[in-house]
């Protein structure tokens, strides 16, 4: 049976309850550490909005990752695949477009709000990630429960010599702290025994046959995480960046788990230097773009670059960088996750220390 053809989207409320999420529990809900434990108690409901990219490829929006959907008449290939509670849902949408096998589900990176669902779908599926995704969901959680508390603590003292809220250094700081406190609140009882790691792993680059179609996966080095992967579908000119691209968003650069400010804006320069014209972007977090909005998103990267590039020449601290450095031209990119100056101080530990 043929890949069966639907409306672009589905009418949901999909924002107000991700806007609602976030007003609960704090900016660290949107992106879950390792563990594959979510919002399994939440009293909402999984809801989904669907839209297709191109004649076989589909992202599907709820709560966490974009999922990006590659189905033909030999099977579907999935990418990402959000929470636990979520996942049933999600094989329920890829349904109502092909009643063909699953084939394979990718994982961008080893965050629970992209692998969350892996226990759902590793009774259907093969899942396949780069070689670091697998010690990190199985290992790297052993790891947060040992250290985060001291890095914790160590956070509330800075913070509280710092008695103004609004003080951009405080701010950040505050944000990894309330993302430590997630990571360290899903991880209790961490089971490695009932953790749906991928059984396919790779060490730079793996193509996929569905059919007739190609789909390319491929790892840049360290950006967003130490094992990001960018999944392409050159058939239909579609790509999916995983979180290697927020869409609007200020990006997440997860020092803790390898990931490189300069490594991220690496990434995204050699994406765009391959990607023809006219090729759809689905972005990790976001609306679905193209090459220009992939292009202004790496613009930004690219000029906070040069800009604490200056602060480092300037002699500032990293508090200060923190406090001074702007980016007014990009008043549509927004602190949803984390804010400007989260950013500032990952360029500015590399930069001090000479990381390339």
């Amino acid at each position: 049976m043929h890949a069966r053809r639907r409306p672009s989207t589905v009418p949901v409320r999909a924002g107000a309850i991700a806007a609602l999420l976030l007003a609960i529990v704090g900016p660290a809900f949107a992106h879950s550490g390792p563990h594959h434990a979510a919002d399994e108690t939440s009293p909402i409901p999984p809801t989904f909005r669907v839209e297709q990219v191109s004649e076989h490829v589909w992202c599907l929006f709820g709560q966490g990752g974009n999922v990006g959907i590659l189905a033909n008449d030999a099977g579907v290939v999935v990418v990402d695949d959000q929470y636990e509670n979520m996942a049933p849902g999600i094989v329920e949408e890829i349904r109502k477009i092909s009643d063909k096998p699953i084939r394979w589900l990718v994982n961008t990176h080893y965050h629970g709000d992209h692998t969350g669902g892996n226990q759902v779908f590793q009774s259907l599926t093969t899942i396949v990630a780069h070689e670091t995704v697998r010690p990190r969901l199985l290992e790297y959680p052993r790891v947060v429960l040992d250290t985060f508390p001291g890095k914790m603590q160590a956070l509330q003292t800075q913070m509280a010599a710092i008695p103004d809220e609004k003080d951009p250094y405080r701010d950040a700081l505050n944000r990894d702290f309330g993302l430590m406190k997630f990571f360290l609140e899903t991880l209790q009882g961490f089971d490695p025994a009932k953790v749906a790691a991928p059984s396919v792993t790779y060490k730079d680059s793996m193509t996929l046959w569905l059919g007739d179609q190609p789909v390319e996966i491929r790892h840049g080095g360290p950006g967003h995480t130490d094992g990001d992967s960018i999944v392409s579908f050159p058939k239909e000119k579609v790509v999916h960046m995983g979180d290697l691209l927020f869409n609007g968003w200020v990006p997440f650069i997860d020092t803790l788990g390898g990931g490189s400010a300069r490594g991220y804006l690496k990434n995204m320069t050699e994406v765009l230097d391959r990607l023809p014209a006219d090729t759809k972007v689905i972005a990790g977090h976001g609306p679905v773009t193209d090459v220009a909005g992939l292009r202004h998103a790496r613009d930004f990267m690219r000029d906070l670059e040069v800009e604490v590039e200056r602060a480092v020449k300037k002699g500032m601290t990293r508090e200060q960088a923190a406090r001074t450095v702007k980016l007014d031209a990009y008043a549509d990119v927004k602190p949803v996750f984390r804010t400007l100056a989260n950013d500032v101080l990952a360029f500015y530990d590399e930069i001090r220390s000479k990381k390339k």
